[in-house]
């Protein structure tokens, strides 16, 4: 059984708790009985927490609900009063042989209660032989007196102190108690001090009537409350409903979360809309959390929860808010080869492609745009149904090649920075987002075989402009044209001073 697995069937049997306890009371004692312990603790005197406490705790009284060796111990019975007579209270039990009785002390009443009340009931224990059904009321604590205790038996104690093998306790003001700590919870526990002063419910493991001692557990307690709670809820969930929870405990893969004696696997990618990277960038551990049940097996024990699923989704709503074309500030969430991520608002991210973020030619990402920089965007596609959308960087910023016929005149004189080279000539740029192609034939006069004879990617020079075409995109411009401009052109003209390039090579043929 993977560790999955065992969350979701919660690997806690009463025989493996028992073995523990036993394990953990062997090295907390060494070579002490339970009895030597605990009179050293008797004989240590009270702590502080303890003597601030003792009045109260003196006047404390304590509960004994069940009997952990009863199978049909601590269950819930819901049963209709039916007579007051004297010291007890007696209850015809819905569901259950009417040869049974049921008999809760009236000393667990404020107020003698009205024949004919519903009310709920903690079964203690069946007595077949005299055909009654011994109960308690929900929540109300007794007296836990000796010749009542049990092994099994749950009861109230105080802590007064810690050590280090876990926690001592007082009943009644008399009898001591000792809890290991791996009994203390279901869960390790860092901090044992912090239980010091706390009345906690716990079950005896062990006991020694002669010495008034009490070796008890409130992790037996806790996980026989928690099958109880699990029955009842494995009856009464269904899928699709939304119920409270507390996170348990986080995981790489996620978090899981108690809905009342279950425990859910709330999986990283049913947290958010959002992307997230661990867990606990959304919940903490004891955090109350709202969540949706998607999907549960009562063969396996797995029941799978959704938290983003029990909160609006962004995109259901998203036509009524954004349409095609509208601009607006975004933040870059993460960056990757055909572009870059970015939120449009919390579970909302969009794309936006290398192509779309700028006019200029660029290879990486990272030239444009870094992960948190904040950029306005326009919208270029909505697709509810498949969850996507695509933003321009570019088209917020407005396309430079409108009127670019009219800012790059045929013949007319641009100066630009040459950005790349080829076999055939060189790109430049006139502006940004605007390129326009040297072809090697317009590198000079004379015959060039190579680009980089003339030009270097960087340099910064004067071009004439052969053609620019601005449906297309395209500009043609030339080098060796700056300085032989024909007749009748240069007769209108502004006369341009410029020296001739110098060349990187030979030329072949010379220089005439």
């Amino acid at each position: 059984m993977n560790d999955i697995q065992k969350s979701f069937t919660g690997d806690l049997s009463s025989d493996k708790i028992d073995a523990e306890l036993e394990q953990e009371l062997a090295a907390a004692m060494g070579d002490q009985t339970v009895e030597q312990m605990m009179q050293q603790a008797i004989n240590s005197g009270p702590s502080k927490p303890e003597a601030e406490a003792s009045d109260d705790d003196a006047a404390s009284e304590q509960t004994l609900k069940s009997n952990a060796s009863d199978p049909v111990s601590m269950q819930m019975q819901r049963g209709r009063i039916t007579s007051v007579q004297g010291d007890d209270v007696f209850v015809n039990l819905h569901g259950m042989d009417q040869h049974l009785q049921g008999v809760v002390p009236t000393a667990q009443f404020e107020h003698p209660p009205r024949p004919g009340s519903i009310m709920d009931f903690v079964i203690q224990r069946i007595d077949e032989a005299e055909g009654l059904v011994l109960l308690s009321r929900e929540g109300v604590v007794g007296k836990a007196a000796w010749d009542q205790l049990r092994r099994g038996a749950v009861i109230e104690a105080r802590v007064t102190r810690s050590n280090k093998g876990g926690l001592e306790l007082e009943v009644t003001g008399k009898i001591k108690a000792f809890m290991p700590a791996s009994q203390i919870d279901m869960h390790h526990v860092d901090d044992m001090d912090s239980y010091i002063g706390q009345k906690l419910t716990v079950m005896v493991h062990d006991m020694d009537q002669r010495g008034s001692k009490l070796v008890v557990s409130r992790r037996k307690y806790l996980e026989h409350q928690r099958k109880r709670l699990a029955r009842k809820a494995w009856e009464t969930l269904e899928v699709g409903q939304s119920v409270e929870g507390k996170v348990a405990r986080l995981m790489p893969y996620g978090a899981f979360v108690d809905i009342g004696g279950i425990d859910g696997l709330l999986h990283v990618a049913d947290m958010s809309y959002s992307r997230i990277n661990h867990p606990d960038e959304v919940v903490k551990v004891g955090e109350a959390v709202t969540v949706k049940i998607l999907s549960m097996d009562p063969e396996t024990k797995k029941v799978r929860l959704g938290l983003k699923q029990a909160q609006p989704d962004p995109w259901e709503s998203l036509s009524s808010r954004l349409n095609v074309g509208d601009q607006l500030t975004v933040t870059v969430t993460r960056l990757a080869d055909f572009g870059a991520f970015v939120q449009i608002e919390p579970g909302l991210e969009a794309l936006l492609p290398l192509s779309e973020m700028s006019w200029s030619r660029r290879d990486k990402t990272s030239d444009l745009v870094s992960e948190g920089q904040a950029v306005r965007v326009a919208i270029l596609s909505i697709d509810s149904e498949k969850r996507r959308m695509s933003v321009s960087l570019k088209q917020e910023q407005g396309d430079p090649w409108t009127g670019a016929e009219v800012k790059f005149p045929r013949n007319g004189l641009v100066d630009a920075t040459v950005q790349s080279i080829t076999d055939f000539g060189a790109f430049v740029q006139v502006e940004p987002g605007v390129e326009g192609l040297v072809h090697i034939s317009e590198l000079s006069t004379k015959r060039i075989n190579n680009v980089e004879d003339v030009l270097t990617v960087g340099d910064k020079m004067q071009f004439r402009v052969l053609e620019c075409d601005e449906e297309n995109r395209k500009i043609r411009l030339s080098l060796k044209a700056v300085d032989h401009l024909p007749t009748e052109q240069a007769s209108t003209s502004t006369p341009v001073k410029r020296a001739l390039p110098k060349f990187k090579g030979t030329l072949k043929g010379g220089i005439e």
